[in-house]
């Protein structure tokens, strides 16, 4: 352990440090930084460094799966309030007695986010393509989610499926692809947040603005994926 150690010194930067890399890299360590499905202003900075690449590696794989961890734990233990904080937003109350800033931050955007952007139900959807009501309503949104053709995001027990995926009643092509090209480990809120965010690579549009630029925006989607090396 001494011996890696050695050859792997981490260094903090202080933000006169940071102003001076490349904005290039600032860039592409910005456009991983999808916690709380946007990409906020990075305000602590490490640099490791590595005596190999087998080193370096080492090092990524072991910091993503950190990440992935922290994130899962995360996720388990603050679900169930973010789930009560959503449906207390949108009726416009307060909860003066929680303290806890992620939760409340993510109920407020999740919030905002089904107060602003259309969505439809799987009814819905059924109904459109159907025009009378069947015995199963869910499909076929429901089986284009699992197919990963759409995504949706869940309000209590209603999946919630974002409109600009559609037309004509149809999943576009792109989502699919978009959503093969994402972080497998993104949950659907932090993919819906992905969609409706400003993007670097897209000249500040949202990747759902952007949406007819197919190219454009599977570039986004596999910038995200892409490993922030220097």
């Amino acid at each position: 352990m001494a011996e890696f150690l050695e050859t792997a010194p981490a260094v903090e930067l202080t933000p006169e440090e940071v102003e001076g890399l490349s904005a290039r890299l600032r860039e592409k360590v910005k456009a991983r930084n999808w916690l709380r499905g946007q990409q906020k202003e990075l305000r602590q900075w490490v640099l490791i460094g590595a005596g190999s690449r087998r080193d370096a590696a080492v090092m990524r794989a072991t910091a993503t799966m950190a990440g992935r961890i922290v994130g899962q734990r995360r996720t388990a233990l603050t679900e169930r309030n973010i789930e009560a904080l959503v449906d207390l937003y949108l009726q416009g109350e307060e909860r003066a007695d929680v303290d806890r800033e992620l939760e409340q931050d993510n109920a407020r955007l999740r919030a905002e986010y089904l107060r602003e952007v259309p969505t439809f139900t799987a009814g819905d959807i059924h109904k459109f393509m159907h025009g009378l009501p069947l015995s199963n309503p869910s499909e076929p949104a429901s089986r284009w989610r699992r197919e990963r053709r759409v995504f949706a995001v869940r309000k209590g027990r209603t999946q919630l499926y974002p409109r600009f995926q559609f037309s004509d009643g149809q999943p576009l092509p792109v989502i699919k692809e978009v959503l093969k090209r994402l972080p497998g480990d993104m949950t659907p809120w932090q993919v819906a947040f992905w969609f409706r965010s400003g993007n670097g690579w897209l000249d500040g549009r949202s990747p759902e603005e952007a949406i007819g630029d197919r190219e454009g925006v599977l570039n986004a989607a596999d910038r995200l994926s892409d490993p922030a090396v220097g």
